[in-house]
């Protein structure tokens, strides 16, 4: 395989090939003595990416399977996925793009699920594939029948394209992380990950803060590489914690006159920096709820 063939063959996504092309790199060669340090420095290009880059230009081979992808996978901002929430998609500049991650969390009541059905939906509206992972029992087969059945056409077949799965203890989950990217290998079509209650395992296992946190990276890592090596855009929910909060900022207790504020479980160190959305929903009925521009972050 000559080292002189264009970087327009690894399938980059657009946002990074640009930035390459613009300072001169255009095929494997320019990049043959590039560390991954080197571009995390002179690009800001996240770890993880930085590797499966230099990962993509020494293996070209497997690189070739990101041509078999639509050609509008390889192109960012091109494809958007609605949510239907207008202000949610109004920040998104029209819908959560390829290769980015939304976590979506609210309070017990407010519509998380049915937010990211509609992203399901729209996936769908478009013949991608899915994979739908739900680790609190929260959305049935039965839900996403009834739940699409309101927003696809009938003729619609949602079965055709979505990979359902349970996973409920945190162990599942690791091990489906660390082999998704094997198998979106095998299934090109699919475009979006979607993973309900991602918080549920970490409550079911006793970890220590140590533990935890180096789980949290497992899952980070994962979502880096699938986003950046297969152009995915994931989807998670998750439930909120009540945090202590002193007047000042500071995190407290019922004694040191904090008061309690509901944040997003896991927190933000499982999303990968640069490519992550966190929204917060607060109920509004039975079976909606709203959110406002300031429930939004860029991550």
């Amino acid at each position: 395989m000559s080292s002189r063939r264009s970087l327009t063959t690894l399938g980059l996504p657009s946002n990074i090939f640009k930035r390459l092309v613009q300072q001169g790199y255009t095929t494997l060669e320019d990049l043959k003595n590039v560390t991954p340090e080197a571009l995390e420095k002179d690009f800001g290009f996240p770890h993880d990416t930085a590797l499966n880059l230099i990962d993509r230009c020494r293996n070209p081979v497997r690189s070739l399977r990101a041509l078999t992808q639509p050609v509008a996978r390889l192109v960012e901002g091109e494809v958007r996925l609605l949510t239907r929430c207008p202000t949610l998609d109004k920040f998104l500049d029209g819908g959560l793009p390829h290769g980015h991650v939304l976590e979506v969390s609210g309070p017990p009541g407010s519509p998380k699920e049915l937010l990211s059905i509609n992203i399901l939906a729209s996936a769908l509206e478009r013949n991608d594939e899915v994979i739908f992972i739900d680790c609190q029992n929260t959305s049935s087969p039965s839900l996403l029948n009834q739940k699409l059945a309101m927003i696809l056409s009938s003729s619609t077949d949602w079965r055709r394209f979505v990979h359902y799965g349970r996973l409920h203890t945190l162990a599942d989950l690791l091990l489906f992380l660390n082999r998704l990217s094997s198998f979106l290998q095998s299934h090109p079509k699919i475009a979006l990950v979607v993973i309900g209650s991602i918080s549920s395992p970490f409550q079911s296992t006793h970890l220590s803060v140590q533990q935890r946190k180096g789980h949290l990276e497992l899952v980070k890592q994962a979502f880096s590489r699938v986003t950046a090596l297969h152009g995915l855009a994931v989807v998670t929910t998750c439930q909120m914690a009540t945090k202590m909060v002193n007047p000042d900022g500071s995190y407290g207790s019922f004694d040191s006159g904090a008061k309690g504020i509901m944040v997003p479980q896991l927190g933000s160190a499982y999303l990968p920096s640069g490519k992550s959305y966190q929204v917060i929903l607060a109920p509004d009925g039975l079976d909606s709820g709203f959110v406002s521009k300031d429930s939004i972050i860029k991550r």
